[in-house]
């Protein structure tokens, strides 16, 4: 396609005005991505690869990532090669390495599990005391609360006791309802 074309030649222009330390090299990666883009095949494949974050194969390089990042002579890098290159000696490659990160591996989950039911433990007990407390706490106040109750109404049997008896006594003291003294009506039948 002729409009890759479009975009090196003011490329190669800008890189003239530009006083870049290494013009030369930037026109050959200029040049190696025009071949690259310019043919369909060649085109679809760095799509791909750019999407699985490898770098794209230049003409002449091995299909392997490694050996074609390491022959490819272009700048290139993922968008996040930096991010994944952290992790490429992480993974263990022998069968003894693996063997060693699988106890590894074991080991950290046996203490997680272990902190886990360390925890749960830890509430189990906590829940438990706390639990006692309250307990504690209710029953004393049920006590103070049964001790006014009974104070209470110890005091009201008092008080009906104490209000009986003057009720009685004011009843001693008052003369047996009769007629009113003094002059008035007689009723018939009674004599003066």
């Amino acid at each position: 396609m002729n409009c890759w074309g479009c975009i090196l030649v003011p490329a190669l222009n800008k890189l003239n005005e530009l006083s870049s330390p290494s013009p030369k090299s930037r026109f050959v990666e200029l040049s190696e991505a025009y071949q690259v883009l310019s043919r369909e095949q060649s085109r679809r494949n760095y799509d791909h690869q750019l999407r699985w974050a490898t770098p794209p194969k230049s003409p002449g390089t091995t299909a392997h990532p490694r050996s074609a990042h390491q022959t490819h002579s272009s700048s290139w890098t993922a968008p996040n090669a930096q991010y994944w290159a952290q992790f490429h000696g992480v993974r263990p490659q022998g069968p003894e390495s693996r063997q060693q990160q699988h106890r590894h591996n074991q080991r950290v989950m046996g203490y997680c599990l272990l902190i886990m039911l360390a925890g749960m433990g830890l509430h189990y007990a906590a829940f438990r005391k706390l639990e006692q407390m309250h307990r504690s706490f209710m029953d004393e106040k049920d006590r103070i609360i049964t001790a006014i109750y009974n104070d209470t109404r110890a005091r009201a049997r008092a008080n009906r006791a104490r209000l009986q008896q003057e009720q009685q006594q004011g009843q001693q003291l008052q003369p047996p309802p009769g007629p009113p003294p003094g002059p008035g009506i007689v009723p018939p039948g009674t004599s003066p």
